[in-house]
């Protein structure tokens, strides 16, 4: 009889995502150098490393499965970015109010590239108040005016 119990179901599982980047090849899009990710909209969040092996290479998941679990339900993000049917601007929208069209040619991104902004875009404008007070630098005096009234906490 062992003089110390060990309870070992607290201790973290370690549950690493991989597959063979030859069977997923074709369902990938490159973000970064050697960083994946699934171009389908349920794993569009989640990134993916190539690493090389012995065997061949794989793609790895740079995300924690734990991570996922704890997050707790947050309010959703009240910015939405779309892409125009044109597919030459952006729509930038806050809590479904349109506020400003802005084309990719004026933003610097290729018209190829907007659907990108469209996944980071929402992100960064709820994050960052400089990005935010920049966009609505892009409004006449009159636009600005009314969204200061209805939408207090952007000013």
């Amino acid at each position: 009889m062992p003089k110390f119990n060990v309870d070992y179901s607290g201790l973290a599982q370690i549950q690493k995502k991989a597959y063979r980047l030859s069977d997923v090849k074709d369902q990938l899009e490159t973000v970064a150098f050697d960083v994946v990710r699934f171009k389908d909209g349920d794993k569009g969040a989640d990134l993916w490393q190539i690493q090389s092996a012995d065997d061949g290479d794989y793609i790895v998941a740079l995300y924690d499965a734990d991570e996922e679990n704890e997050k707790t339900a947050s309010a959703k993000n009240p910015w939405d970015v779309f892409v125009t049917k044109n597919g030459h601007d952006l729509q930038i929208s806050y809590k479904g109010d349109p506020l400003v069209r802005m084309a990719s040619a004026k933003l610097g991104i290729p018209s190829s590239e907007l659907h990108k902004a469209e996944q980071y875009l929402p992100e960064k404008l709820a994050t960052n108040k400089k990005l935010v007070k920049a966009l609505l630098s892009q409004l006449s005096e009159t636009a600005r005016l009314e969204v200061s009234k209805r939408y207090p906490e952007l000013v």
